[in-house]
């Protein structure tokens, strides 16, 4: 394997001195356009890529962070990683995903490696299973954002983007009973996080305000399974071994794709025997058949003002007690007209 070019070979080939390399490509000193060019020739003519970990040690300064989400395969935290990854290009970042899979001990050992690599700051996609491990990125000063959680608890100060979930569910609610419908279902995955439990929160409040009555709650159970559809489909299945509503309102696209799939296989017709409503909007809940009515969140518009607010924090210009609520709103397709 071939040596990798350092600066004393690019100072060589371009004849000027190892320091005039130095200003050049780290954008110090004063160095003359053609020397310069000279210079940037010359690396890019030995393949020269700069040690970036070093550069930051010099500089005690990265251009990393990291974002923490619970499950790369769901298209909801794929959204968040996506619209979080162009704002921090256009800043001239780039970070590690970290999938934690709904695992403390891993959101633990990310939240570690994340500080030991010296991290600019840490976007936190959702609420962590254990906040604790909030309190270490406090502790060794590590800016961070939490998005769609609110972990006072554990951190006052730190700056959080939150959904209104309990509006999300109540719309829900809502429109199923626009279209009069009064026997529902909840379908969820375990209630592990703020966002999941004010879900649950604003179905309870609409059924209890509507006067409806529930046809059950149905909770995946938390085997480790972290397909959401396929949690989705067994949960379905557990559900209709007791009772069929006459509509489900489920916690999350990803389960709500598993719940139709499970429809499907019975030949329950959709909506016209069970009508369903999922919540996230993502990507293929316009695609699956029947389309999916879900709730939409401003996903963008958080990664957006979460990702702004880091960069802002990491330039020393962090806004204590950080808090903004974004409004849901409601998607109508095939599955509840």
């Amino acid at each position: 394997m071939s040596k990798s070019p350092t600066m004393q070979d690019i100072a060589k080939a371009a004849g000027v001195t190892q320091a005039t390399v130095s200003y050049v490509l780290n954008q110090r000193g004063d160095v003359s356009e053609p020397v310069r060019k000279r210079v940037l020739d010359a690396a890019n003519e030995l393949g020269y890529i700069p040690n970036m970990v070093a550069r930051n040690l010099r500089m005690s300064k990265s251009n990393t962070f990291g974002i923490i989400v619970p499950d790369v395969t769901n298209s909801y935290y794929n959204e968040m990683i996506k619209h979080t990854e162009i704002i921090a290009r256009q800043h001239g970042y780039f970070f590690f995903v970290c999938n934690a899979i709904h695992d403390p001990v891993l959101e633990d050992w990310y939240i570690t490696s994340l500080i030991q690599n010296k991290v600019a700051g840490v976007i936190v996609g959702y609420g962590l299973t254990d906040p604790e491990p909030l309190r270490k990125l406090e502790r060794y000063n590590v800016p961070f954002v939490v998005l769609d959680d609110d972990p006072d608890e554990v951190c006052k100060d730190a700056p959080r983007i939150l959904m209104n979930n309990i509006k999300g569910s109540y719309l829900a609610v809502q429109h199923f009973v626009s279209l009069g419908i009064s026997d529902i279902a909840y379908v969820t995955e375990p209630l592990y996080n703020l966002a999941l439990r004010h879900r649950f929160d604003g179905f309870k409040k609409a059924i209890d305000d509507f006067g409806l009555r529930c046809a059950g709650v149905f909770v995946a159970e938390n085997t480790g399974e972290y397909d959401k559809i396929t949690q989705g489909y067994v949960v379905a299945g557990q559900m209709l071994a007791q009772v069929k509503p006459r509509a489900v309102f489920v916690s999350t696209d990803q389960m709500a794709l598993g719940v139709l799939r499970k429809l499907r296989e019975l030949r329950i017709n959709v909506p016209g025997e069970i009508a369903v409503i999922g919540y996230d909007d993502i990507p293929m809940a316009s695609i699956v058949r029947p389309s999916l009515t879900t709730i939409s969140q401003p996903a963008q518009t958080m990664c957006i003002l979460g990702t702004k607010c880091l960069l802002n924090a990491i330039e020393g210009h962090k806004e204590p007690n950080y808090r903004l609520v974004l409004e849901p709103s409601i998607v109508i397709r095939e599955s509840a007209p």
